[in-house]
């Protein structure tokens, strides 16, 4: 009977070793007196993560180690509010690219457990959105400042930000060397099809212009540009030819120039004869001041010619009037008068005075011819008053 109670004392007292050796692991206790297992759990036959129990503590045998958790000292609301929290700062944090910190000293544990969640969520949200900016506006300026480089004659180096990141810089140097290159394919075809324009081909794409629809409207309005151009100047040219044609009344020339520009060489030849018989028309008004009946000229060689000049003679009003006046101003005006509307020019006035001055004349003789007959009427009255009066001196003598 002895015997068999040290036996199962033996048992108790080995037992109660192990128990000791479970509940003996290293950590700290919460206030119910256990704790969760974070390392080397399994040594201790625990899994990580699980809550148990020290020296008894939450047990009514201080023998006995239960693996069971108690009710967490915080709420789901806790945990949420934490994690709004945490999603706030990290994407704010990812956006503006700083170190990655998801520890808070605010809250509970459940706040800081939802934080750290919440933190992480919003910081790669953050990050990735600031990446995506940086990409849009990176390739942005890069499509822009390559197409400018090309049409400047700069070389194709795209230059490095340093105040931009690595997103941005990457995405800018692909789009410029892109833009560049696509800017200098449309440039090529906007000569091409200047080129095309300018030499009055009809306008027809090349095949390798045709698959891109905006180097293929490079091409169509660049060979407008160089068509209405080279028109422009062809009409000018055409325009000034016929211009000196019709000034010569030269013989319309149209047989040999393109049907595009025979109306401009017209108007121009129209321009050029009415210019010419301006003049001609001018220099006849103008001989009607000098000749006093129409004369023709040597000067023109050309019946047309003539006409107009006889033409311009014949339309001089003011010379008439100035015929039609001047010399009997002169014959009936003791003094020199000139009208305001025959002084027109040197020739008017030159006119003017010539026939006024053939009426003066005439006037002169006149008044000198009048002179004479009163001076042979005057002699004889003269001699009979004086023979008289030497007859009463006579009869006045033989008196006394």
């Amino acid at each position: 009977m002895q015997k068999l109670f040290v036996t199962f004392s033996l048992i108790l007292f080995t037992l109660s070793f192990f128990a000791s050796n479970v509940s003996a692991h290293p950590g700290r206790t919460d206030g119910s007196g256990g704790h969760t297992c974070r390392t080397n759990c399994a040594k201790w036959g625990l899994n990580t993560g699980e809550y148990h129990y020290h020296n008894g503590g939450g047990s009514s045998s201080s023998a006995t180690t239960t693996t069971s958790k108690p009710e967490p000292t915080y709420s789901q609301a806790d945990v949420d509010e934490g994690k709004t929290s945490g999603q706030s700062k990290g994407y704010e944090d990812g956006y503006s690219r700083t170190n990655n910190n998801s520890i808070t000293d605010i809250g509970n544990e459940g706040y800081k457990k939802g934080y750290v969640s919440g933190y992480e969520a919003g910081y790669n949200e953050g990050l990735k959105k600031i990446k995506e900016e940086d990409i849009v506006y990176g390739t942005t300026s890069g499509e822009n400042d390559g197409k400018a480089s090309l049409r400047k004659g700069e070389n194709k180096e795209a230059p490095t930000n340093d105040s931009k990141s690595d997103d941005w810089n990457n995405a800018y140097k692909a789009a410029f060397i892109k833009s560049f290159d696509y800017e200098k394919t449309v440039q090529n075809a906007e000569k091409l099809g200047s080129d095309s324009g300018y030499s009055l081909a009809k306008l027809a794409v090349p095949a390798d212009l045709s698959k891109d629809e905006t180097v293929k409207k490079a091409f169509e309005s660049h060979y407008k540009i160089g068509y209405e151009k080279r028109t422009k100047e062809e009409n000018d040219k055409h325009l000034e030819l016929g211009n000196k044609d019709g000034y010569a009344l030269s013989s319309l020339a149209i047989a040999s120039l393109d049907s595009r520009f025979v109306d401009s060489y017209k108007q121009g030849y129209e321009e050029g004869k009415s210019e010419r018989k301006d003049e001609v028309l001018v220099e006849g008004h103008q001989s009607a001041f000098i000749n006093m009946n129409y004369q023709e000229t040597s000067d023109y060689d050309n019946q047309e010619l003539m006409d107009w000049h006889k033409e311009g003679f014949e339309s001089n009003e003011v010379a008439v009037q100035i015929k039609e006046t001047a010399f009997e101003n002169g014959h009936t005006n003791s003094e020199y008068v000139i009208p305001e509307e025959f002084k027109l020019n040197e020739e008017s006035i030159a006119l003017y005075d010539s026939l006024f001055q053939e009426g003066q004349e005439l006037r002169n003789q006149e008044n000198e011819k009048k002179m004479m007959v009163t001076a042979g009427i005057a002699v004889p009255v003269a001699g009979v008053a004086i023979g008289g009066l030497f007859l009463r001196k006579r009869k006045k003598k033989k008196l006394i």
